[in-house]
């Protein structure tokens, strides 16, 4: 009988073990489990292949989230200035 798509499956892996520990360390960074870091790499890896993208996930996922609300408020606030430098430069005319 065919396994559904949504069935968990136990997978046994051999990799390096200084690769375990860096996915280890960063489950311990990010406060979930080694299983966790893995599936959610792999989910990532399925999701683009785009380089800015890959980049900009790394990124995210890395900023805890203060860091991250914070980045939010610089962008929106860039955003009202250039927005009004737009709306003088109009004017300006």
């Amino acid at each position: 009988m065919a396994r559904r798509p949504t069935e968990l499956v136990k997978l046994n892996l051999r990799f390096p073990e200084s690769l375990r520990r860096s996915l280890e360390r960063e489950a311990k960074n990010k406060n979930h489990s080694l299983n966790t870091e893995i599936v959610e790499r792999l989910y990532w890896s399925f999701q683009s292949t785009d380089e800015t993208d890959i980049v900009a996930h790394a990124l995210l996922s890395a900023l805890n989230g203060a860091v991250l609300d914070r980045m939010v408020d610089i962008i929106k606030q860039d955003e009202a200035h250039v927005a009004a430098y737009d709306q003088w430069k109009e004017r300006s005319r």
